[in-house]
């Protein structure tokens, strides 16, 4: 899932305290309660509607597959992400990251407006390769960063906040970088309660129910073993887009 479709999807997703709430955590690529190996691999896929005036209308399937790969001779695991959209259009997006700490290595995104956007990382030092729209140039931005980031708005969203030690009251903040430059931001979430809800052909499962704050806020329901997210919900155009987990 990447904030590009905010943009382009409909042209083509008081808290009850189990526990005391924890003092918010810095998560951090060396720390910070943040492990990949709360993550096992799967494959699944989301309805993707839009709800405006209550009236709801599907636009497309957003899929998703976790493996583990071998990559220039080195073990990583890698998401991909597509999204068929109901008038043709589609988009899709690579992500590769370390199998223990998430720390991200490369990711990839194909927009359904023709926008292309390659990214690696080495620690604090991360390249940009972007390509605005079909046919243009390629820009590139090497930056130095002065401290290590995870790749939250390259595609990694959710699955940042599956892999923490979920429980209710729990918050922390996720360094990122921008979705189309190197800028350094901070993303805010907090856990807010967990509840059973319906997950397609898996039925009912209880999942954690997850508020991300920021420049574009949503609402993930976090399931504690695979696939992990079972909906998502965000504002989007006067209504609400929303990824309810189908298979």
């Amino acid at each position: 899932m990447n904030l590009s479709k905010f943009v382009c999807a409909l042209a083509l997703f008081g808290p009850t305290a189990l526990n005391a709430a924890p003092p918010a955590e810095q998560a951090r690529a060396s720390g910070g309660g943040i492990s990949a190996s709360r993550l096992k691999p799967y494959s699944n896929a989301w309805m993707f509607s839009f709800v405006k005036d209550g009236v709801r209308k599907d636009q497309g399937i957003w899929s998703d597959v976790l493996r583990f790969r071998e990559v220039d001779g080195k073990n990583l695991l890698e998401r991909v992400q597509g999204m068929t959209y109901s008038n043709g259009l589609s988009s899709v997006t690579i992500n590769r990251f370390d199998p223990a700490t998430l720390e991200p290595v490369y990711s990839e995104q194909h927009t359904p407006d023709g926008k292309v956007v390659k990214r690696s990382f080495a620690g604090k030092h991360v390249e940009l390769h972007l390509t605005k729209a079909a046919g243009a140039p390629e820009e590139v931005t090497v930056t130095d960063l002065k401290s290590d980031v995870f790749d939250f708005n390259g595609g990694m969203y959710g699955m940042l906040i599956a892999a923490r030690p979920l429980r209710a009251g729990y918050s922390g903040t996720i360094p990122a970088v921008g979705e189309f430059d190197n800028n350094p931001v901070s993303i805010p979430f907090h856990v807010v309660r967990r509840e059973t809800v319906e997950a397609g052909f898996k039925g009912r499962m209880d999942a954690w129910v997850v508020d991300v704050g920021g420049e574009n806020p949503m609402t993930f329901w976090i399931s504690d073993g695979p696939p992990y997210i079972l909906r998502l919900e965000l504002p989007m155009s006067g209504g609400t887009a929303m990824y309810d987990i189908i298979t």
